[in-house]
């Protein structure tokens, strides 16, 4: 048990560096961009810098609140971290979309700046997984479908006599 609270543990450490590093600083870093040079590429691209930064911000969220062993948090971690994940894929196949036909490309090495953008953000797959792994493996431990068994015995336990008979 106690090798298993270690894995544990160790894991939700990985996860938050990880999860520090791509989810939240690549990610919203690239959609701050973005917005930040809203004058020179338009509308559309700004709406994508702004829905990326709230991604990243959803996926952060989700990581941080499945630290915590309580069902609901795991529950509301699992939504943020998925629908942070999925708005992320999303705004990046519209940006890189975007860049290829637009023709961007490095003016060092003339590689694509799609590709870019997908080396730098492709990697917050890592901390969306274990943190949805972590939030599953706490929703589903023997410790919590213990303490909901006692729960509802207790909920279900017939009252008191209030009139001794």
């Amino acid at each position: 048990m106690e090798k298993k609270r270690k894995n544990h543990i160790i894991l939700k450490i990985i996860m938050l560096v990880l999860t520090a590093v791509y989810s939240c600083t690549m990610t919203v870093l690239s959609g701050a961009g973005l917005y930040y040079n809203r004058e020179s590429y338009g509308e559309k691209l700004e709406n994508i810098g702004i829905l990326m930064i709230v991604s990243g911000i959803l996926m952060t969220v989700g990581a941080v609140l499945c630290l915590f062993r309580k069902n609901i948090l795991n529950i509301i971690s699992l939504v943020f971290s998925c629908s942070g994940f999925a708005l992320c894929m999303t705004m990046l196949y519209k940006l890189c979309d975007h860049a290829d036909r637009a023709g961007w490309s490095d003016k060092y090495n003339m590689s694509p700046i799609s590709d870019m953008y997908k080396s730098r953000i492709m990697p917050c797959i890592a901390p969306f997984v274990i943190a949805v792994a972590v939030a599953v493996l706490q929703l589903l431990s023997y410790e919590a479908a213990e303490q909901r068994r006692i729960k509802k015995l207790k909920e279900n336990a017939p009252a008191p006599k209030i009139l001794d008979e």
